[in-house]
């Protein structure tokens, strides 16, 4: 029987310590080498396990055979686990009255079962930790269209052609749904007491949103998961979901690009330097001189200003959740974690700010940290919607009516890369995941720079032959 938990290959900790000048790790026998050893738990797993993601051990060896005896031990100790944890959870489920039935295989392996039965074991077997619950909706949703179109063919049987079918289906869908939803409340808001007395309504319902390509393409990622999910498992022969031509057709749209140009960005920054010294202030000077999302502009703190000698820098670590006033941290990997240098006037109205926010800290009884949230006059940021508040004020006091928040973002991007800076810096500094998402998304604001390029490549390489003596 193939083990269903593996471990990767072994992590050498003393020669990483020895590459960052550390000392050795100390131990029993000085001779033995350290080494990790990592069992990462697949997703479809990670259910036995309440969420947890993996498994480690440090062992010490002292050659090869010593290891490799460790990894085997390390193994059949956590399949045995596994085993354990499975059927556990079985047995609670079963005491439960949720006993989960296994999906009928053919003679080949391949599952028989419904696309809707398989995707619901999907997305069931991923709600008990591995994803947020925004996922779980999301993924939800996205199986309205699925069991409307496709849903009852069998699982290992779907090809490109019927999801294309689906995914053409979901704006129709979706209108239709949103027209019985506007006519449900309709008929509802006539109960009313309001309405029987005046005999007729007030205010018209908006036109109900709809579905399009956005939707479509979500609905075609969910599918690939599936179907990778059930390539995994061995029980479907291909993954019709990855066909180019789906791929080519179905794609997201990209975000609204409104950047402000460089004199209206000039008379912005002006009018944000008339405004007294507050949190709000600090806030839209973040956003202007550093170009960050207003949700990462809220989880600010005292602690991610760093100040030195040469040049000033603030620190993107977390974000807050919209409408919520909690910050969460990026995890180590992400791209949104990054460092961002400042200029004069952020760094000094940030250093103003956090000594009068440590003395109304101070007068609340509370003690000022590094930790202390900046966007607010309290101990918590404020929510999103108060600080929208004061924006929409702001703009139309000033004459930007209908400046979007993020307009500041693209404003920073644009006019820095109609500067000359490097793509590949402005994607770290924007926390882009890869350059090339941020050259496909400012494509139209990248300085055409090919002008004239034959003349310098040939006088460049010509200067070069003078340098080493030859004469044209």
């Amino acid at each position: 029987m193939p083990l269903a938990l593996k471990c990767d290959k072994p992590y050498n900790i003393d020669e990483a310590r020895k590459r960052k000048g550390l000392p050795r790790s100390k131990r029993e026998d000085s001779r033995t080498t350290m080494y990790e050893l990592t069992i990462r738990i697949p997703d479809d797993f990670q259910v036995f396990f309440d969420g947890k993601t993996k498994f480690t051990r440090r062992a010490f060896v002292l050659n090869r055979r010593e290891l490799q005896d460790e990894v085997r031990a390390f193994e059949d100790e956590k399949n045995e686990e596994f085993i354990r944890a499975k059927d556990d959870y079985e047995k609670s489920l079963e005491a439960k009255g949720k006993v989960t039935q296994a999906l009928p295989l053919n003679d080949m392996g391949y599952c028989t079962a419904s696309l809707t039965e398989f995707a619901e074991r999907y997305i069931e077997v991923r709600s008990h930790g591995s994803v947020s619950e925004e996922t779980i909706k999301n993924e939800l949703n996205y199986m309205r269209y699925i069991r409307a179109t496709i849903g009852d063919m069998v699982f290992f049987e779907v090809r490109a052609d019927d999801i294309e079918r689906c995914l053409i289906a979901i704006p129709r869908l979706s209108r239709i749904w949103a027209e019985e939803r506007k006519k449900a409340l309709e008929e509802n808001r006539k109960t009313a007491k309001w309405a029987k007395e005046k005999k007729t309504l007030v205010k018209p319902l908006k036109e109900p949103r709809t579905a399009g390509s956005d939707t479509q393409a979500k609905v075609l990622k969910f599918l690939r998961e599936v179907y990778n999910y059930g390539l995994g498992k061995e029980q479907t022969p291909r993954n019709p979901a990855h066909a180019r031509f789906l791929s080519r057709v179905f794609k997201q749209s990209k975000p609204l690009i409104d950047p402000l140009m460089a004199d209206e960005a000039a008379k912005f920054l002006e009018a944000i330097e008339k405004l007294p010294l507050s949190w709000f202030k600090l806030s839209l000077l973040s956003l202007f001189c550093t170009g960050i999302r207003p949700e990462e502009m809220q989880a600010i703190r005292a602690g991610s200003f760093a100040f030195g000698d040469v040049e000033d820098a603030l620190r993107v670590t977390g974000a807050v959740k919209h409408g919520g006033t909690i910050i969460t941290e990026y995890l180590k990997s992400d791209a949104g974690r990054r460092t961002i240098p400042i200029d004069s006037l952020l760094s000094c109205t940030a250093k103003q700010w956090i000594a009068v926010k440590s003395q109304m800290i101070e007068d609340l009884g509370l003690m000022p940290t590094m930790r202390m949230p900046l966007m607010s006059d309290g101990p918590k940021p404020y929510a999103y919607n108060t600080w929208r508040k004061q924006w929409v004020k702001f703009i139309d006091e000033n004459g930007f009516s209908g400046i979007r928040p993020y307009a500041l973002r693209h404003t920073y991007a644009t006019q820095n890369l109609a500067n000359g800076e490097n793509i590949k810096t402005l994607s770290v500094l924007m926390g882009h995941e890869s350059p090339s998402y941020t050259l496909d998304l400012y494509a139209g604001y990248v300085p055409n720079t090919a002008m004239g390029i034959g003349s310098r490549y040939i006088d460049y390489i010509r200067s070069s032959a003078r340098d080493c003596g030859f004469t044209y």
